[in-house]
């Protein structure tokens, strides 16, 4: 008996709401401003004097994502895939932990680095 009544507000207060929504008015659909369009490109090839380099910059991958990747390319199932990758991010943090010894690291601060080696 204690559930049914809130179930029985909520009901109405639902029905209250519908009943309030369908009595408006229906809103107004106005058309979007018509785009401006961007200026056709000219067709031929401006001068360049060869300095110019491509406007993308390079986008780091981290050493994480580039074993997803690496894996991804052999098309392998899906233990034999989890494998791979956990062989190769161990691999990474291996070579991060190398990086970070030949460095002279702090000990206290080589987890650090070796995560943000890891992820960079």
């Amino acid at each position: 008996m204690r559930i049914i009544t809130p179930v029985v507000y909520a009901g109405l207060l639902a029905v209250s709401i519908y009943a309030a929504l369908a009595q408006t008015s229906p809103i107004q659909y106005t058309p979007p401003a018509p785009e401006v369009q961007a200026p056709t490109k000219l067709a031929y090839a401006a001068p360049t004097d060869g300095a110019q380099k491509s406007a993308k910059p390079a986008v780091r991958v981290s050493k994480r994502d580039a074993c997803r990747q690496k894996i991804a390319a052999r098309h392998l199932k899906h233990r034999e895939a989890r494998d791979k990758m956990q062989l190769c991010v161990a691999e990474a943090r291996v070579e991060c932990l190398k990086q970070a010894i030949d460095r002279h690291v702090h000990p206290s601060q080589r987890r650090l680095f070796v995560r943000s080696c890891v992820a960079s």
